[in-house]
C-alpha cells in the first residue's frame, strides 16, 4: 500500500491502537518481558502506519530518483529475475535499480555506492528517521509462501500437555511422568524457547526446549542445531546437553528439541564492573573459542568453498522470499562473491557464528554454557572474533582475551577477513529478516518479533550492508 493513502477511518483506528500501547508501555503494570514486547509492537505498528500513509509527492520523487540511477548504471537489459512474489514486489520502489544491477558488473564505485545509499535512505526515511544509522539504530521447515484459503487457520502451539504426552508416546520420560511446570520465555525471532519441569518418581528436571518458528526465518532448524549440540558436548565445550529431539514439524507447527537445563545467569544482565571479574570473563570466552576453533580445525581447509555455499544459499532465500526489491541486498551478495578470494589461505573450523553475551550463560564468572547454536557451520574463525571483539571491548578486556585465544588455537583476527564477514553478517541477518516478514503471512502467526524484524530491522541492514562494503573498501562512512 505504500504510495496509496490511508483512509481516515484506517488511520483513527491504527493511531488509536498506537496510542493506546504508548500508554501502556508508560505504566507500571507490565512486567518486564511484557515491556519490552509492547514497546516491539509500538515500533512495529508505528513504522507500518507510516509506510501506508506515504506520501505520493515523495513516492514520485523516489521512481524519479530511481529511473536516473538505473539508466547510470545499466542502460538497458533484460527485465530483473523472477522472484517468488513477482506481482507484489513489481508494485513497490526499487525494480528498476534491481534489474540493473543485475544487468550490470558488480558495483565497486564509489559514487554509485552512495547514490543507492542515498536512494535508500531518501525512500525509507519516512517510515523510520533514524534508519540512517543502519543497524547501530536497531534493538540490542515451511517458508510462509502462502495462505491455504480465507480462514485464519490457528498455530498449533507446543503445550504442557502437547508435551507430556509426547514424552510419554515417544518413550523420553518414565511412565506416569508429567510436566508440573511450562512457560515460554520472552523474544526468539526464529526460535521459541521454554522451560519444562517434568516430574517422575525420582524427583523433577527441569529441561529446556528450542521449537522452530513457523516459516523457518533464518532457514535454519533445530533438526541442524541437536547434532551439532552433541558434537560440542563431546569436545567438551560448555553447551547444555541434548536430550531428544521430534524432528516432525507436524505435531506442533515447528520441530522441536529438549536440551538439559544449566543454571547460570545471561551474560548481557550482569555484565561486570570490576576489573577482577572482566579479566575472568575474558579468559573463560578465550578458552571456549580457542578450544572451538583448535579442536575443529580442518587441515588444508579451503573456507571460500562453504561460504561460496552459503552465498548461494541467501541469493536463493532472497528471491524465494522476498516481497519489495532489495538493491542493497543485491550490491552485498554480487561484493561477496567478487571478494570471495579474499579469503584465500584463511583456516577453516567449526564457528558458532553469534558469539556474544546475549548467547552466553555465566556461572562464577566463566561461561556455563554458550547457547543458540542455529547459525554454527564451517567458516572462518575470524567471524567469531570479529563477532565477540565489541563484547571484549565493552568490558576493556580485548588484549587480554587475544593473547590467551592466541595461545590456544594460533588463528589471528585478519583485517581482511574481517572486513569480509561484516559485510557478510550484515547481509545474512537481513535475509533472516526478510524471512521473519514471509513468516508472518504463514496462518494463525502473530509473533511481535516477527513484525519488528520484518518492518524495521530490513530497511536498516540493508544500509549497513552498504556501510559494510564502504567500511571494506577502506572508505569513511
Amino acid at each position: 500500500m505504500t504510495g496509496r493513502a490511508m483512509d481516515e477511518i484506517s488511520r483513527k483506528i491504527l493511531t488509536t491502537i498506537q496510542d493506546f500501547l504508548t500508554r501502556l508501555t508508560a505504566s507500571s503494570n507490565l512486567t518486564s518481558e511484557q515491556l519490552t514486547e509492547a514497546f516491539m509492537a509500538t515500533t512495529a505498528l508505528g513504522y507500518q502506519i507510516a509506510r501506508m500513509d506515504y506520501p505520493e509527492q515523495a513516492r514520485d520523487e523516489v521512481d524519479a530518483a530511481e529511473a536516473s540511477l538505473a539508466k547510470a548504471i545499466a542502460s538497458d537489459g533484460p527485465p530483473p529475475r523472477e522472484r517468488r512474489w513477482r506481482e507484489q514486489w513489481s508494485s513497490e520502489a526499487g525494480g528498476m535499480l534491481c534489474a540493473a544491477i543485475e544487468n550490470s558488473a558488480p558495483i565497486d564505485n564509489p559514487d554509485m555506492l552512495d547514490r543507492i545509499r542515498e536512494l535508500l535512505v531518501s525512500y525509507h526515511e519516512k517510515m523510520d528517521p533514524v534508519v540512517s544509522a543502519g543497524t547501530r539504530s536497531t534493538y540490542s521447515g515451511g517458508r510462509g509462501d502462502k495462505r491455504d484459503g480465507d480462514a485464519e487457520e490457528s498455530v498449533k502451539e507446543l503445550t504442557a500437555d502437547v508435551l507430556e504426552d509426547w514424552l510419554l508416546r515417544s518413550g523420553n520420560a518414565p511412565a506416569g511422568s508429567r510436566v508440573s511446570e511450562f512457560r515460554q520465555l520472552m523474544g526468539g525471532y526464529s526460535k521459541a524457547t521454554y522451560i519444562a519441569a517434568v516430574t517422575g518418581t525420582d524427583g523433577t528436571t527441569s529441561v529446556v526446549i528450542r521449537k522452530d518458528s513457523p516459516g523457518l526465518p533464518t532457514g535454519s532448524s533445530v533438526v541442524g542445531e541437536f547434532p551439532v549440540l552433541g558434537q560440542m558436548h563431546e569436545i567438551g565445550i560448555p553447551v547444555p546437553a541434548p536430550l531428544w529431539i521430534e524432528p516432525d514439524a507436524g505435531l506442533c507447527d515447528g520441530a522441536f528439541m529438549g536440551v538439559a537445563f544449566v543454571d547460570g545467569k545471561p551474560a548481557n544482565q550482569i555484565i561486570p564492573e570490576d576489573p577482577v571479574a572482566r579479566r575472568k570473563w575474558a579468559r573463560s570466552a578465550a578458552e571456549v573459542l580457542g578450544q572451538l576453533h583448535r579442536d575443529t580445525a580442518i587441515e588444508n581447509g579451503d573456507v571460500r568453498e562453504p561460504v561460496a555455499r552459503e552465498i548461494d544459499d541467501l541469493e536463493r532465500r532472497m528471491l524465494e522470499r522476498e516481497r519489495a526489491p532489495h538493491p542493497g541486498l543485491l550490491v552485498g551478495i554480487g561484493w561477496l562473491r567478487q571478494h570471495l578470494d579474499d579469503l584465500r589461505n584463511r583456516p577453516a573450523c567449526r564457528i558458532h557464528g553469534d558469539v556474544g553475551y546475549h548467547n552466553m550463560l555465566m556461572r562464577d564468572d566463566r561461561i556455563a554454557a554458550l547457547l543458540d547454536w542455529e547459525f554454527s557451520r564451517i567458516g572462518d574463525p575470524v567471524e567469531d572474533l570479529a563477532s565477540i571483539k565489541p563484547f571484549m571491548d565493552q568490558i576493556e578486556s580485548w588484549d587480554e582475551f587475544y593473547e590467551i585465544y592466541q595461545s590456544i588455537c594460533g588463528f589471528t583476527l585478519d583485517t581482511v577477513a574481517d572486513n569480509y564477514f561484516n559485510v557478510w553478517r550484515e547481509a545474512r541477518n537481513m535475509v533472516a529478516c526478510i524471512g521473519s516478514l514471509n513468516s508472518l503471512m504463514l496462518p494463525g502467526v502473530r509473533a511481535v518479533p516477527l513484525t519488528v524484524a520484518g518492518t524495521i530491522y530490513i530497511p536498516k541492514y540493508e544500509i549497513a550492508i552498504l556501510d559494510a562494503i564502504n567500511t571494506a573498501e577502506g572508505r569513511n562512512v
